[in-house]
């Protein structure tokens, strides 16, 4: 059971040193006591039993992290907003409704004037600096997205997907 606990303990380490998750291969090559596939797929289901891991992904794209269950939800969003970007990059005047919407988060959320304004200011400078901002792995990132205009270009399926692929 300590052996158990102690893999437990390396996995965790190196996915919580990963903010992107990494795939069974590389969680393998990077434990120092060798152990089997078999071995770690049990292991890396334990942990997602637990709540501790969490499986983003299918087949040879399937990656693991290490989350605590308040991450989840900033995960999950920080996907969302990569579908968003995606579709910004193929049709920059998607940029039209994502300004109609925070017009309508304005009027509607007064409290959230603050994200509303970094938002507006992101929208009005370069694409690039806004791109990064929405799909950014970092705190700053995560709290902007809580208050988001960029929901409005995610559809029912991708949404659907992202939930089923983050566990939800």
């Amino acid at each position: 059971m300590q052996q158990h606990r102690d893999i437990h303990d390396r996995i965790l380490g190196l996915l919580a040193a990963s903010p992107g998750g990494l795939r069974a291969p590389e969680i393998l090559a990077q434990l120092p006591h060798k152990i089997s596939q078999p071995t770690l797929s049990r292991r890396l289901q334990e942990l997602r039993a637990r709540g501790l891991v969490l499986e983003e992904g299918r087949a040879r794209a399937r990656r693991y992290h290490a989350v605590d269950p308040g991450r989840i939800a900033g995960l999950r969003s920080r996907r969302l907003h990569e579908a968003a970007a995606r579709r910004i990059v193929q049709q920059p005047d998607l940029l039209r409704q994502v300004r109609e919407r925070l017009a309508h988060l304005n009027r509607v959320n007064p409290h959230g004037q603050r994200y509303h304004d970094r938002w507006a200011e992101l929208l009005n400078g370069p694409l690039p600096r806004l791109l990064r901002k929405l799909t950014e792995d970092s705190e700053d990132a995560d709290n902007l997205r809580k208050e988001s205009p960029f929901t409005v270009l995610v559809d029912r399926e991708t949404r659907r997907r992202v939930f089923e692929q983050t566990g939800g």
